[in-house]
């Protein structure tokens, strides 16, 4: 995966919220994040596009009361549902190839209202050829404990609404591995599992987590998605405990790096034995999630932060040359925070912080 090496891409969510939100996201990246294009997220522009909700179509027991939504485990419909889920996972896992079980695939794509951009996405990427394109699933962990049960409690506690997070998601970004490959025939699919909530295991919130079982989640997508060639990722834009990240069997681990960097290399043997298998980091280096951070931010200084960020790596006793192989620049998080322009300039400095590294370590390429 050289072609990963100091290249950039964006990790999701953009603040456009006018008419033209879709098409305005969708111009900018195909013009400016070709070689790894992203599928935006848009909760501005619909508010179905929350990172939660954006996966719910299709969800086994799902049930509304207003505007409020959860699973319903006790109603005849899940029962039904849940069969159906299960049979579905278990053909799609034991096929060949996704092509083959298309049809129910399908049953588990991400449509308007909940994804206005991922459509015309796809129609636009039969337009490019890039070396990778990138989708997005909210991760297990995440989505488990944002979504209750009809009594308030997190799906996550309940071992078979867990179950049926995991395997909806798995089939979700797996659906999105077979409309890339149908748009893109050469184009590795990366699919990242946002997991901002690993940053709060261990904390009062989830003192009864065990860290094993968060691994075990992840694990289970990731290994669903490397069966079918995919490159899987996993995203947290705060502090955590970095094993989960680094065991759980995923590609590629991003973090914020601009904040963060320290932390992950504190666990410098896992970061180590991650990175002399294949791993990858994705270096989440420009700051998204403070806004005058951002506003008086310059090139010159987050050339500086990402050459600050190596050293806590290798002053671990990690090889650079290894380290700035297998990385790449991201975005810290997603940009669906910031307004427009800060959106923008987000973006920009992305790309041109990987082009710069580039130049300066093209030895490398």
């Amino acid at each position: 995966m050289s072609e990963l090496t100091l290249n950039y891409t964006g990790i999701g969510s953009l603040p456009f919220k006018g008419e033209n939100a879709p098409k305005q996201a969708l111009d900018y990246i195909f013009k400016e994040f070709k070689s790894i294009p992203f599928w935006p997220q848009l909760p501005h522009f619909a508010r179905e596009e929350d990172m939660v909700f954006q996966y719910t179509q299709n969800l086994a027991g799902l049930s509304f009361d207003g505007d409020k939504y959860f699973l319903n485990p006790e109603s005849e419909e899940f029962f039904i549902a849940l069969e159906e889920l299960f049979f579905d996972y278990e053909s799609v896992i034991s096929a060949d190839d996704l092509i083959q079980c298309e049809q129910t695939l399908d049953k588990y794509a991400i449509l308007p209202p909940n994804s206005n951009s991922l459509a015309p996405f796809l129609n636009e990427l039969k337009n490019y050829n890039p070396d990778f394109v990138k989708g997005s699933i909210t991760g297990p962990f995440t989505f488990s404990t944002s979504i209750t049960d009809n009594e308030g409690k997190c799906a996550y506690y309940n071992d078979v609404l867990k179950d049926v997070c995991i395997k909806t998601l798995s089939l979700k970004a797996l659906w999105q591995v077979k409309e890339f490959k149908k748009a893109a025939p050469s184009a590795k699919s990366i699919i990242f599992m946002d997991e901002p909530s690993i940053s709060q295991v261990g904390s009062c919130a989830f003192l009864s987590v065990e860290s094993s079982d968060v691994v075990e989640m992840l694990k289970i997508i990731a290994d669903d998605l490397k069966k079918f060639g995919a490159i899987c990722g996993v995203h947290c834009c705060g502090k955590t405990d970095w094993e989960i990240a680094l065991l759980c069997g995923v590609d590629i681990v991003n973090f914020d790096a601009y904040s963060y960097s320290q932390s992950v290399a504190n666990y410098a043997q896992s970061a180590k034995t991650f990175l002399e298998k294949g791993g990858i980091f994705a270096f989440g280096i420009v700051p998204t999630l403070d806004k005058d951070e951002l506003k008086n931010l310059e090139l010159n200084t987050l050339e500086q932060k990402f050459d600050d960020s190596i050293k806590c790596f290798t002053s671990k006793g990690i090889d650079k040359n290894l380290l700035l192989k297998q990385s790449f620049i991201t975005p810290s998080c997603g940009c669906g925070s910031l307004d427009d322009e800060g959106a923008l300039k987000a973006l920009r400095l992305t790309r041109e912080l990987s082009q710069r590294l580039k130049e300066r370590c093209g030895a490398l390429l």
